[in-house]
């Protein structure tokens, strides 16, 4: 009975998937890679509902800063010493970078935020990611 089981349910998935299109998988991969490596790297403080905590961490979730696409993917990578402003609200908190991620990390990220919080129903492709964040390391640079 189990192996049957089993196999309804790879049948199934093998059905779900094979309805979609190459891009709605890309962006599913996305997402749910986005969402893993928000939970690791960025739910501590932005909290896994993306709400922040108060007056230490500034929300995701409902944020005017998500208006700047091109700062979200710096601020991902790079993070930030200056105090930030987000929904009139000042955090004067330094946002850790983390030069560990990957492009494509950051690109899973952002494609989960702002699937998520930011009203976005496609991905942030890594091409355009690699793009701001070349962008961003050049205006870092003394």
């Amino acid at each position: 009975m189990k192996r049957v089981l089993i196999g309804l349910a790879v049948l199934f998935l093998f059905f779900q998937t094979a309805c979609q299109s190459q891009e709605e998988l890309k962006k599913e991969k996305y997402f749910v890679e986005g969402y893993q490596l928000y939970t690791e790297h960025c739910a501590n403080c932005h909290q896994t509902d993306g709400k922040g905590l108060e007056a230490l961490y500034p929300p995701i979730n409902g944020s005017d800063y998500l208006k700047n696409k091109e700062k979200v993917i710096c601020l991902i990578r790079f993070g930030q010493n200056e105090p930030i402003t987000v929904n009139g609200k000042r955090f004067s908190r330094p946002m850790p970078a983390n030069p560990q991620l990957t492009d494509i990390d950051v690109a899973a990220i952002t494609t989960y935020i702002y699937n998520k919080w930011g009203d976005e129903t496609v991905i942030s492709d890594v091409k355009e990611v690699s793009r701001v964040l070349d962008v961003c390391r050049d205006q870092q640079k003394p």
